[in-house]
Order: structure tokens, then sequence, then C-alpha cells
């Protein structure tokens, strides 16, 4: 099997698992009216956020369920069970009822649902990264990688352009009474493509070897944690600094545009899905790098980006009503995470050999992701209602968060470039 064809079925089934998640994100502004009472706009739009941090909060679940599986049963059927999960629940949120029919079950359904596309997602990305970090040579890890790292802010843009391309073809009322379910439904296509391709995948190398020896680890969760916490720990610390840049710029952003500078929720869309899909080059370009400088710099240098750019770019998003200005912002912020995530998959899975490598990668990973970047959004939005300002949550918890992470990399993060991954 060539590694082309493994690296593409990899990307492409992640690119639909993370287009599933933020669709929820791109129409998160008419999810907060269909979905609450309209009594009180600004608290449905923090509830919300809050349900989209149930994501969030449940994927160390599925990296606990999916890891454990991913290392004893192997990569490639564990990774396929997450795409056809997520496709599934997605599919469900575009067949929901709305508040205005059944009140707070629509609320609590859709809930539930989120809790399942974050358990899926959970063992997702941990599968994928492991599986291409396996059959990747040893000096081109980290690229080969970055295709996979590649897919949150294309699965980003494709789900803001779906909804910004679904609402250009109806009328505002058709988009609002049931265009809005178009993007969730369409899951099921994409989730078909990505099964047949992964279907076609075999086992990697390094785990048939391991299973062949006889050494698959019989709790793979529980060793990581009694062997190798230390990396776990680091592990949660840099991927929660990449969370807090990443979902205050692709996911507050939406708020932010639509309540400050005033941008419809289509305008909304159509800026983030323009500057998300421009950064494929960027991504491929910091995970290069991390192949020549190592994992922990590049990493590093997305942080510092980020906390040297985000509340000024904020604040000129605030005032500018300049399409092409408000898209370059938004890329630049985006940018700073081409910078962190593009080898945080890398870096992570680099630390645990390859009998717990799923789990503790994941597990590691999704804890980060979870706590710190799944709160970001409502975090954020809370703290800026709170003190009238809304970049104050920018400052008080962003950069906080992103600080400490960089101390961590700079402290405890070691390099993992060049490291045997066979044992």
């Amino acid at each position: 099997m060539s590694l082309r064809f493994v690296i593409a079925a990899s990307t492409v089934g992640t690119l639909i698992e993370w287009y599933d998640f933020f669709v929820y994100a791109s129409l998160s502004p008419i999810i907060s009216i269909l979905f609450f009472s309209k009594g009180d706009p600004a608290a449905a739009i923090i509830y919300t956020w809050l349900i989209f941090a149930t994501g969030f909060v449940v994927r160390p679940v599925g990296a606990l369920l999916f890891g454990h599986l991913g290392d004893r049963v192997g990569r490639k059927s564990t990774f396929l069970a997450t795409l056809i999960l997520m496709g599934l629940s997605t599919a469900g949120i575009g067949l929901l009822p709305t508040y205005a029919q059944v009140g707070l079950a629509a609320t609590a359904l859709l809930a539930a649902l989120r809790i399942v596309q974050g358990i899926a997602l959970g063992g997702e990305y941990g599968g994928a990264v492991t599986y291409a970090l396996e059959y990747a040579p040893s000096g081109r890890r980290a690229f080969y990688v970055g295709f996979i790292s590649a897919t949150p802010p294309l699965g980003l843009g494709l789900s803001s352009l779906t909804v910004f391309l679904s609402s250009a073809f109806l009328t505002q009322q058709a988009f609002a009474s049931w265009g809005w379910r178009i993007p969730f439904l369409l899951a099921l296509v994409l989730t078909a493509l990505g099964a047949y391709l992964r279907l076609r995948l075999a086992e990697t190398p390094l785990f048939e070897a391991l299973r062949g020896s006889g050494a698959v680890a019989k709790v793979p969760v529980v060793e990581a944690f009694a062997k190798y916490w230390r990396w776990i720990l680091v592990g949660i610390a840099i991927a929660a600094g990449h969370a807090v840049l990443a979902y205050t710029s692709t996911a507050y952003i939406f708020t932010f545009l639509t309540s400050v500078p005033k941008w419809s929720p289509v305008e909304a869309n159509a800026i983030v899905g323009t500057a998300a899909i421009l950064q494929l080059p960027l991504y491929i370009f910091a995970a290069w790098l991390g192949d020549r400088l190592g994992r922990r710099l590049v990493y590093v240098i997305g942080l510092v980006l980020g906390i040297a750019t985000y509340y000024p770019l904020y604040t000129l998003l605030s005032t500018s009503r300049d399409l092409v200005v408000a898209v370059l912002a938004v890329f630049a912020l985006i940018g700073a995470t081409a910078f962190t995530f593009s080898i945080l998959g890398t870096a992570l899975a680099e630390l645990f050999p390859t009998r717990v490598r799923y789990s503790g990668m994941s597990i590691a990973f999704n804890i980060g992701i979870g706590f710190f970047g799944g709160f970001t959004p409502s975090i954020v939005g809370a703290i800026g209602l709170a003190l009238k300002n809304p970049l104050a949550g920018v400052a008080l918890y962003t950069y906080v968060v992103a600080a400490a992470a960089l101390a961590v990399a700079l402290l405890a993060l070691p390099e993992t470039k060049g490291v045997d991954i066979s044992k």
C-alpha cells in the first residue's frame, strides 16, 4: 500500500470528522435562535457555546475507549468506527425538531448528539495521527502527519462555506426554516466517502509487528498512566495552549463578528470559511519546518505569534467593516494555530511507545483540548459580558492559558525529532 494513499485516506476521513464537528460552530448564531428560548438572546448565545463545550468535555471518554481499542485491536478498525459514529450523530442534528416545536426536549437532544460527536472525535484524531506516524519515514514524520493536522481549519472552512452556499441559494426565510439542516445532512454523503477509503487501508507495520510478537498491552490506558504520566501531563499542557488559540480564532470569532462589527451570520461564515481554507499551505509549511527545526521550536513560534497578535487583531476586527481586512485578520488569527497544531499531534505521539501510543496521545490531546479549548468560546464570551468588553476574555483567559503552555513547552517538552518510534 502506497504512503500517498495511506495519508490521503487518513486525511480525508479526519477532514470529514472535523467538518461534522465544526458545522455546529458555523451555524451557532442560528442554533442559538432555533434551540433556545428567545427571551434572552445573550444567554442563548452562552448556552449555545456551553453545548458546544459538551462535545469537548466528553472527548477524553472517547480517548479512553477508542485508545484502548486502538492499542488492543488495531488502528484501522478503530478509527473507521469513529468516522461512522461521527457521521451518524451529525446527520442526527440535521433531523432534530426545534425549540419552538418541542421545547427543552430539542435542547436536550442537541446536547446528547454533541456528546456522541465528542466521543467519536476523542478517538478519531489520535487514531489518524498514530496511523500516519507509524507509516511515515523517520525524517518526514511531521510533514506527513501535517496533512492530517491541516484538517481542522479545512473542516471549518468547508463547513462555513457550505453554510454560505446553502444560504445563498435559499431565501432567508427558507434557510432559517429548513435550509440550515443541509450542512448537517451532507455528513452522510461525506461519511460514506470516508468509510470507503478507510476500508481499503491495512494495519500499520509497527502494530502488526507488536501483535506478532505478542507484546500488545493488556490494558493500554492503565499502562499509559502508570508509566508515562509525566508525558501525559506535559501533553495536556501543550494541547491546552493550542486549544485556547484555536477556539478563540475559530469558534468565538463567530459570536464576535456578528455581535461587535455586526456582520450577518452568512457574512461571518464567508469571512471565516475563506480565511480557514487559505490556511492549507501554511499548515504544511509549518509541518515541514517541524522536521527541520524540531517540533518544540515550531510549537513555541505559534504560541508567541498568538500572544503577540490576538488582541490587536481583535481590536482591528471590532472597528473595521472592510471585508478584505476581515478575511486577512482572521487568516492571521488562525495562522498562529498553523504552527501550534501542525506539529502537536506528531510531538504528542512521539512521546509514547507503540504499545500505548494511541491511548497516551489521545488522552493527553483530548483532555487538553476538551477542558480548555471546549470552554473557550463560553468563557471568553462570559468574561466579555461581565466586564462589558468583548476583548476582556481574550486577555484574561486565552492569554493566560497560552502563556502557561509556553512555559511548559520551554521547560518540560522534550524534542522528539529523530527519535526511534519503533519500540
